[in-house]
């Protein structure tokens, strides 16, 4: 998109930095990975939620990897996107069911993690409690406890300790 679009966007995202992006796969693709890259990295509080057509496991893979909080099939019912707000409102990720059983995100990789689920996993690994990892990171401790409650189901663990060794294991 344009230049002007671009800007746009940074002006309105620096002016509220906890904003909801919803970026539509089907733009240009060098727009996308920009605007991909540039929240993960200078905004990593805005949640993105992305519409697109077909699920591809690399494709998938390589959006996560920028805080994505959701992937929404862009020819779904209003139900599903309401469904989809709902869980990044709540802290928690959304995938269709049938693009997530096709997928590697449901490998217990540390790399699938998104940058915010990695930098919770550090936190939670080094000892520090959801009230600690949440005054570090300026969200709720109900954030953080969502935060966690994904992590273990995308790692299939059923706690702290095990998530910890997880990351230890593949350090």
């Amino acid at each position: 998109q344009s230049v002007g679009q671009a800007e746009e966007l940074w002006q309105k995202i620096e002016s509220a930095p906890d904003a909801l992006v919803m970026l539509d796969s089907g733009l240009d693709a060098e727009f996308c990975r920009e605007v991909l890259q540039r929240t993960a990295q200078q905004f990593p509080e805005v949640k993105i939620i992305i519409t697109a057509m077909d699920g591809s496991q690399k494709w998938l893979h390589e959006v996560m990897q920028f805080n994505v909080q959701a992937v929404v099939p862009r020819d779904s019912d209003a139900e599903t996107f309401v469904l989809a707000l709902n869980a990044v409102a709540r802290g928690m990720m959304f995938l269709p069911g049938d693009w997530l059983n096709s997928t590697e995100l449901e490998s217990r990789d540390i790399k699938a993690l998104s940058a915010r689920q990695r930098e919770i996993l550090q936190m939670l690994a080094a000892g520090e409690s959801n009230k600690q990892i949440g005054r570090a990171l300026n969200i709720s401790t109900g954030t953080v406890k969502a935060h966690l409650e994904s992590l273990y189901r995308r790692l299939d663990v059923k706690n702290r300790t095990q998530a910890a060794m997880m990351l230890n294991e593949s350090n």
